[in-house]
């Protein structure tokens, strides 16, 4: 595991996913499988002083993507349809007519009441914490999952970020072998033994 912010850990019908960052450990339950007591997650994953734990099904079957920089994991896990709401930035041509589609997150400045409804109505929302690093908007939101792609050291680092999304979606064999393949193209563009260099544009929107 390259990335440092998270860890998975696994058991016979549940995964703990613990999020160093928000101090947030998730608890994902296998479809049919009963909840786990907290004796037997502690029993593989201790719940730390000053972390928060939350349960979740999965697969996951509804979220809220309320931040664009983790729809590029969830195109490549092929579960877009999983997706019911997404932040108005989204722009590649999937989310764009899923915004077209109602699928637009309310803003938490815009109408109250439908932005409490959208989280609501999701078994999950991904999430970012406030930009000052206080996370207690992902803490007090029930279903509320934080993802801190962005505060890993490093590019490699953010991009094994797919496994985290796909412990959600069941997908980790498919993440597994994305990720490497990800790693193996950054490894030969780093060393200049890329096959297929790669084309950058650099564009600029006034």
């Amino acid at each position: 595991m390259l990335a440092k912010l998270f860890t998975v850990t696994y058991a016979p019908t549940f995964k703990v996913l613990t999020d160093s960052l928000s101090k947030e450990q998730y608890v994902l339950t296998q479809c049919g499988q009963v909840q786990p007591s907290a004796a037997a997650v502690n029993a593989v994953e201790v719940l730390k002083t000053g972390y928060i734990r939350k349960h979740f099904g999965v697969p996951v079957q509804s979220s809220a993507a309320m931040s664009t920089t983790l729809l590029a994991f969830i195109d490549s896990l092929g579960v877009q349809d999983r997706v019911k709401f997404v932040d108005s930035y989204a722009t590649a041509p999937c989310w764009q007519k899923a915004l077209a589609c109602d699928a637009e997150m309310e803003s938490a400045y815009g109408n109250a009441t439908l932005h409490t409804e959208q989280l609501a109505g999701v078994d999950v929302v991904f999430m970012s914490c406030g930009i000052d690093g206080d996370c207690t908007n992902v803490n007090t939101q029930k279903n509320g999952v934080h993802v801190p792609s962005t505060q890993e050291a490093g590019p490699v680092e953010s991009a094994e970020y797919i496994k985290y999304i796909a412990a959600f979606f069941n997908l980790e064999p498919l993440a597994n072998e994305l990720f490497a393949a990800t790693q193996t193209s950054y490894t030969q563009a780093s060393s200049g033994k890329s096959a297929t260099p790669p084309l950058v544009a650099w564009i600029n929107y006034n």
